[in-house]
């Protein structure tokens, strides 16, 4: 990505981003009252900056993932012993915070992989190994958010009884993962009959204007399927550990919010919280946006707006943004310009 297009994509994200603020506080439901004013002079600084720090934890807990997944794949291609792969903790805490500046400035998030590709290969990995390794991830990712999502999505509903078309809404998403999380369990378990079964149904596919996008998406099954193949066989005990990392990941990343309600001195409401999360973070994948701006502070504004007091609601939002896509934004930036004067 050239840099004019990072710089272009940067000022639309946070524009978008700082409209989206500006009526939240001044024109929405939630704006800044004598209220609002009120729990800002009363708010802890300790609560505050500890979610920042959790933020921050996130990172190192994501490193840790991306290491002994970059390891297990370095050595299995790379000799009995791959000294040459080792993915060292720093290290994989910059290429994370390399990627998620990419991530942030582009929509779905979808640049913090390439990045992240690209820094592995420069460690040592080829390109198809690295390529395994955020394949790996985002595989990790996927059973834990369409588990976490298909239970807040059921579990949801309680908080939005009122509005009965988005309960039924709630109610068939919820359903439909639940349903989702057959198949993909079937593929994990039995990946070559998920295969071969992959196989018969794409074969059924005969219209002409769909074969490129049969192709293009049967690659990427099959790359699933060779990763699972990979881990299943080679590497349990790894794939094991880094569900576990994966799962403590976005429990650090989403109790975030609770801590700054702690902050306020509100309920940190820890289980809908979460909840709220899982919900959000399938909301903000759809790429409409660059780092989902706007669409992040309004969804997540909507989530909360049943759990949150009107008076704080708004600046709620924004102080969780704030110590989270700018904090990460900074950070990322920051590292960014590091790794490239670093290289030769």
């Amino acid at each position: 990505m050239s840099k004019r297009r990072k710089l272009l994509l940067l000022t639309v994200s946070l524009a978008i981003s700082l409209l989206t603020i500006f009526f939240i506080l001044f024109f929405s439901p939630y704006k800044i009252t004598p209220a609002t004013i009120d729990a800002l002079a009363r708010i802890n600084p300790f609560y505050l900056s500890l979610a920042i720090v959790l933020h921050g934890t996130s990172w190192i807990v994501w490193g840790c993932r991306l290491k002994i997944i970059s390891n297990f794949v370095g050595k299995s291609a790379g000799g009995e012993k791959g000294e040459a792969n080792d993915l060292k903790l720093l290290r994989s805490i910059k290429i994370i915070l390399a990627s998620l500046f990419a991530a942030c400035i582009t929509p779905s998030q979808f640049g913090g992989e390439p990045v992240r590709i690209y820094l592995l290969k420069k460690n040592g990995l080829s390109v198809g190994d690295g390529t395994a390794v955020v394949f790996g991830e985002r595989v990790l990712d996927f059973i834990v958010i369409s588990i976490g999502a298909a239970i807040s999505f059921l579990m949801f509903r309680a908080v939005l009884s009122n509005y009965s078309i988005i309960y039924t809404i709630f109610t068939v998403i919820g359903v439909c993962l639940f349903v989702g999380i057959v198949p993909m369990a079937f593929a994990l378990m039995y990946p070559e009959k998920a295969n071969k079964l992959a196989e018969v149904l794409f074969s059924k596919i005969k219209i002409k204007r769909l074969e490129w996008i049969k192709e293009k998406f049967y690659q990427e099954l099959n790359n699933f399927f060779d990763a699972v193949k990979r881990f299943r066989y080679e590497g349990k005990a790894t794939l094991g550990f880094a569900l576990l990392i994966t799962i403590a990941f976005w429990l650090v990343t989403f109790i975030v919010p609770s801590f700054l309600l702690l902050g306020f001195g509100a309920s940190p409401i820890w289980i809908y919280s979460i909840a709220a999360q899982f919900i959000f973070i399938l909301i903000v994948a759809v790429p409409l946006t660059p780092g989902g701006s706007g669409i992040a502070e309004v969804s997540f504004t909507f989530l909360y707006h049943t759990l949150v007091g009107a008076p704080i609601l708004g600046v709620f939002v924004i102080l969780w943004r704030l110590s989270t896509y700018y904090v990460d934004l900074i950070a990322g930036g920051t590292t960014s310009v590091k790794i490239l004067s670093e290289m030769p």
